[in-house]
């Protein structure tokens, strides 16, 4: 009767440990698929191009997809010790990867750019393969699609974009909401968005 007892209560926790182990570091990369869905694994390589525009991911079990930007939600993997996210936007006929700078409520800031990112080990720095000069900027607010926005080009555009609310529409350009600025710009229109509801 002990020796029934012993093993079954051996075989217990040697269910829970497996069980634990099992359970450590799912992964910190994900995806999230088209209804809302989070899938753990690794990302091995993103590709930023002008035509297809895709990532390859590594699931939990080992198996290794290439996935278009169409195809999911968006997805977040680690770089240099930082998580950062990239939403699928269809953009001028195609779909792309932004990468998620500055998330509001009602506006929103990304960037993009054609590089590609080869990730060789879950503990390693990704190499940058292909290299674009600089990132380019992209704003959505809350139900339209997202815009490039210009240096050259967004104090008109903000100012038209932001006349709900004229007294933050009458400081861009000005000290302190210039281009520059535009993290706080966005921060400041989310804040007087949400006071005004």
């Amino acid at each position: 009767m002990k020796h029934a007892q012993t093993t079954f209560l051996l075989a217990f926790l040697l269910m829970l440990c497996a069980g634990s182990l099992l359970a450590v570091d799912p992964g910190k990369d994900f995806l999230i698929t088209l209804d809302g869905s989070k899938l753990t694994g690794e990302i091995k390589t993103v590709a930023f191009k002008q035509r297809k525009t895709q990532i390859s991911f590594r699931n939990d079990l080992g198996t290794l997809y290439t996935v278009d930007a169409s195809c999911i939600y968006g997805f977040a993997c680690e770089e240099a010790g930082e998580i950062l996210l990239f939403e699928s936007k269809f953009l001028n006929g195609e779909w792309q990867f932004l990468k998620v700078e500055n998330k509001g409520n009602v506006l929103t800031v990304y960037t993009s750019s054609e590089r590609q990112l080869q990730f060789v080990g879950s503990n390693q720095n990704p190499i940058v393969v292909q290299d674009q000069k600089s990132p380019q900027i992209w704003l959505q607010f809350e139900g339209e699609q997202p815009f490039r926005l210009y240096r050259f080009n967004f104090r008109g555009v903000l100012r038209k974009k932001m006349k709900s609310h004229p007294e933050l529409a009458r400081r861009i350009g000005r000290r302190g909401f210039r281009y520059k600025n535009l993290a706080m710009i966005v921060d400041s229109y989310n804040r007087f968005h949400q006071e005004t509801l």
